[in-house]
């Protein structure tokens, strides 16, 4: 295989960890927030979470809650195991994400209902190509930039490139209680991601609030993503932070009685303060949003049809999927539309089981 045809198929692979890479060679010591550190935690986990557009922090439902919104977990209803693998841009980018949920029947701040989760998300990009330490031999006429006609020196030297790994990995523990007609929880993260021989740790937390039936059939959620603010200590010395998100969201169940069926409609807005700009559906100075839209049709509470909108509403934005409960076990299917025109859009396959 010619190195084009290599290189042609893997530049995705080359944008996250180059993001990375640029941070932690080109910035120096002092913490400051990256637009998209940490990035590779956003969309959580959860077919049916997917199938929503991402509506899911009023929702909170299944085990998937310990990152859309820890305060589900005070409606757990016993053991919950729920796995989760998804293939994004085609097979360029490995996603996974595993939970465990269960009541609890103590309370640390004296409320009821109380639930516990522990959860972890994991993505990997294989075969990156690393050239930083092919600088000189590109540079030819030594004036320390390497230009667009000396970058096609690589044809030349493709036997010198160095391939490598990204792993991000982000442990949450999580913990909620009921108090009145409120749920609250929170989310302890614990983070490490590695680029080549980069690494970095990091340490965060999510705040949940949930009020089922805030006004008639309508429930009302909020996230408080990252509200310590969450550092990232990487081994060159670089820190990074991810500066806190603020998530409110809304969700209406209807019964649909007559035809034994169920209708959900949940919106939710992803709001940021990082002059995220054109990167974001909605922005205005320094503040940015992202909408996420789903609906879902139930069935004889076994099968259930969802779609949705994910951060916009063009063709690419469209999100559906499907569902099925077979006695305590569920699976679950969503597609996520071709958001950076590659032809290659997200599969998601999720799996759960109550014991």
């Amino acid at each position: 295989m010619r190195f084009s045809q290599v290189f042609a198929g893997r530049r995705l692979r080359v944008y996250l960890p180059a993001a990375v890479l640029c941070v932690t060679m080109l910035l120096g010591g002092d913490a400051r927030a990256e637009k998209y550190a940490g990035a590779f935690m956003d969309d959580g986990g959860g077919a049916r979470a997917l199938a929503l557009g991402g509506a899911f922090t009023a929702v909170a439902d299944d085990a998937s809650t310990t990152y859309w919104n820890p305060a589900g977990l005070s409606g757990t209803v016993g053991r919950n195991l729920f796995a989760m693998h998804s293939e994004r841009f085609g097979d360029l980018i490995d996603r996974d994400f595993v939970a465990y949920t269960q009541p609890v029947d103590w309370g640390l701040f004296g409320g009821d209902e109380a639930g516990f989760g522990v959860s972890l998300i994991r993505m990997g990009i294989d075969d990156i190509p690393f050239t930083d330490h092919l600088r000189d031999d590109l540079d030819t006429n030594d004036d320390g930039v390497v230009s667009d006609d000396e970058l096609l020196g690589l044809f030349d030297l493709q036997d010198d490139i160095r391939f490598e790994s990204d792993s991000e990995i982000a442990l949450f523990l999580s913990y909620a209680e009921r108090k009145g007609g409120w749920r609250m929880g929170g989310s302890l993260k614990f983070i490490r991601q590695s680029v080549g021989d980069y690494s970095s740790l990091g340490l965060g937390m999510d705040l949940g609030l949930l009020r089922p039936g805030f006004f008639k059939n309508v429930d009302f959620g909020l996230k408080l993503q990252d509200i310590t603010t969450t550092y990232l200590s990487w081994s060159t010395g670089t820190n990074e932070i991810i500066a806190p998100a603020l998530v409110p969201a809304l969700a209406w169940r209807q019964p649909l009685a007559g035809w034994n069926a169920s209708l959900l409609v949940a919106y939710s807005l992803e709001t940021r303060f990082q002059d995220r700009g054109e990167a974001d559906q909605y922005h205005s100075g320094s503040m940015s949003a992202n909408s996420h839209l789903g609906v879902e049709i139930g069935f004889g509470g076994r099968v259930f049809l969802r779609g949705g909108y994910d951060s916009g509403f063009d063709a690419e934005n469209r999100t559906a999927g499907a569902g099925f409960l077979l006695s305590s076990f569920t699976v679950d299917y969503a597609y996520g539309g071709d958001i950076i025109g590659i032809d290659e859009p997200t599969h998601r396959i999720s799996l759960g089981l109550r014991f």
